[in-house]
């Protein structure tokens, strides 16, 4: 076997954000995107210096910003990835950069559905590609080094960035510009990136697909009701109105909603069959609570507002009684 054959091979996904955006200022680090962007080849071809440690090819996805992807275009990933398994089975894993806005919501997700056998890796970039000290060039570098290691191999989705390897379930956005932005508040990250050492500690198995994602169609709606002081049923009505089959209140920490929205959601569990699932505008798991209990509120456990909608959706969409659904919660 030559040197060349013995690199391994990691497939690059453009989906957007911060990472590949150009700026015409090279100190630009908060409006950029006016200069355009780069695509997986361009990427590529900038990190040039990988070739020798990481054989990286590019994949054509329709790149979108952070707030405008979702899960049709997630899915859509799936199936890029599907297929490129299939014309290249020698594939050791996926590369998706991706915008951070919406990144621990995306990997979540993917986590949900991902059945495929090599890894998938979420990266992204607090500065964009054409400021000086960008951190997206060493994160796709580290990211690729990740997808192409055999221990991450059973660990299904990933999230690196900053040196730092996270599991999706437990990794958040934290704030609007550091470079250290990305951080697992409770358990920490399960892994580090030293040089291009990979070094995973924390290993767990991922948690088995909620449903067969091939054909999936739109999905149901689920909507997020935030808690504050003096918060009415408004948003509830508009909520029900629009067809929600589900609410996930973004409650009071440690998880509770005000009187008059406890009532509303009780009232709509008890007369219409709603769902209700109770989390958190804090860090930490929301557990069982009398309070809850009463109103026929589920627990998010350790899932944030965003992640236990997504969780929700695909769970409604799988035909999950709630009974299933508050163990996929709890788990």
């Amino acid at each position: 076997m030559t040197e060349q054959a013995s690199i391994p091979k990691v497939a690059v996904i453009v989906g957007g954000g911060t990472l590949t955006a150009l700026a015409h200022d090279p100190f630009e680090i908060r409006d950029y995107g006016q200069a355009g962007s780069l695509t997986a080849a361009e990427l590529i071809a900038r990190c040039g210096a990988i070739s020798d440690r990481v054989a990286l090819t590019p994949l054509d996805f329709t790149p979108l910003p952070s707030f405008d992807m979702g899960p049709a275009q997630w899915l859509a990933l799936c199936r890029l990835c599907e297929d490129a398994l299939r014309t290249e089975p020698d594939l050791s894993g996926f590369v998706l950069t991706h915008g951070t806005g919406s990144l621990e919501e995306a990997a979540f997700f993917l986590s949900l559905v991902w059945d495929l056998p090599v890894p998938l890796v979420v990266t992204g970039a607090q500065r964009p590609a054409s400021a000086l000290g960008s951190d997206g060039y060493m994160n796709v570098y580290q990211a690729a080094r990740v997808a192409a290691c055999p221990e991450a191999r059973p660990q299904g989705v990933l999230v690196v960035l900053h040196g730092e390897i996270h599991r999706p379930a437990e990794v958040a956005k934290t704030h609007n510009f550091g470079l250290d932005s990305f951080r697992s508040p409770d358990l920490g990250p399960v892994g580090l990136v030293i040089g291009g050492e990979v070094r995973l500690g924390r290993t767990l198995a991922p948690r088995a697909p909620l449903l067969d994602w091939r054909g999936l169609g739109p999905l149901p709606r689920v909507d997020i009701l935030h808690c504050h002081s003096g918060g009415d049923a408004c948003a509830i009505e508009a909520f029900i109105a629009a067809g929600a089959r589900a609410i996930v209140a973004a409650g009071f920490a440690p998880g509770y909603a005000t009187s008059a929205q406890a009532a509303r959601l009780e009232a709509w569990i008890r007369d219409a069959g709603g769902l209700v699932v109770m989390a958190s505008r804090a860090a930490g798991s929301v557990v069982a609570t009398s309070r809850n209990d009463g109103h026929g509120f589920l627990p998010a456990g350790r899932h944030s507002p965003v992640k236990a909608r997504l969780l929700l959706q695909l769970a409604l969409a799988a035909g999950l009684a709630p009974a299933e659904i508050a163990r996929q919660l709890a788990s």
